[in-house]
C-alpha cells in the first residue's frame, strides 16, 4: 500500500483532495452508467443508443485498470473498476438493438484492448491512443442522436455526469502531469457540452 501515490502524498495538498473528489465523481459515474443502463432494459430499446461506445468503454475501463496499477495511483484503479457497471449496458444493447455486419466483428475485438495495455511498455502512449478512441466515440453517441433527430434511450443525467466527471480529471491530470489524460479530458469536455446540445434540440 505505501507504493500508491496517495498514500505516499498522503495529507492536506492537492493530489490528496483531487483523487479523492475523481473518486466521488467516479461514484457518481457508475450511478450515470447503472441508470443508462436501467433505461435500456426498462424501454427495451436501444435506440438512438450508439453501440461502439458503450462497447469499447466497457474494455477500456478494464484497460485503465491495469493502466492504474502500474501507475500505483487508486483513484485511476478505482475508476478502472467502472468496467463491471459496463456489462449490464452491453448486455442490454446486445439482446434488444439490431446490430450490423460489422459491428458483430469490431464490437467484440475491442476486449483486445486489455490484453494490449497489459502487455505493452509504452503504457502513456497506448493509453493516448485508447483517449482519442473515446473521443471518436463520443462524437459518435452525439451523431448517432442528430441522426435519429431523437433522444431515444439515451440518458442526460449519464452525459451531465460524465461532464463533470471529466472537469474533475482534468484538474487531476494537470496536477499529476499526465499529458494522455489532460489532452483527453479538455477534448471530451467540449464534445459532451455539444451532445448535451443536441439532446435539448431534439426533445
Amino acid at each position: 500500500m505505501k507504493e500508491f501515490v496517495e498514500i505516499q502524498h498522503w495529507g492536506w495538498n492537492p493530489i490528496i483532495i483531487t483523487s479523492f473528489l475523481t473518486m466521488c465523481f467516479t461514484i457518481l459515474q457508475g450511478y450515470g452508467v447503472i441508470k443508462q443502463g436501467q433505461k435500456i432494459w426498462t424501454t427495451k430499446s436501444g435506440k438512438s443508443v450508439s453501440t461502439f461506445p458503450f462497447f469499447f468503454s466497457c474494455f477500456y475501463f478494464f484497460a485503465f485498470l491495469s493502466y492504474g496499477l502500474g501507475k500505483m495511483s487508486l483513484a485511476i484503479i478505482f475508476n478502472g473498476l467502472l468496467g463491471f457497471l459496463y456489462l449490464p449496458v452491453i448486455i442490454g444493447l446486445i439482446k434488444f438493438k439490431k446490430f450490423k455486419l460489422y459491428e458483430k466483428i469490431i464490437l467484440p475485438a475491442t476486449a483486445l484492448v486489455i490484453p494490449a495495455m497489459i502487455i505493452t511498455t509504452k503504457k502513456d502512449s497506448f493509453l493516448f491512443i485508447l483517449l482519442m478512441i473515446i473521443i471518436i466515440t463520443v462524437i459518435a453517441q452525439a451523431l448517432e442522436i442528430r441522426r435519429e433527430k431523437s433522444r431515444g434511450s439515451v440518458e442526460i443525467r449519464f452525459i451531465i455526469i460524465l461532464l463533470l466527471t471529466n472537469i474533475f480529471w482534468l484538474t487531476y491530470s494537470i496536477i499529476m502531469d499526465n499529458w494522455p489524460l489532460k489532452i483527453f479530458n479538455s477534448l471530451a469536455i467540449i464534445v459532451y457540452l455539444w451532445g448535451i446540445y443536441l439532446y435539448k434540440k431534439y426533445k
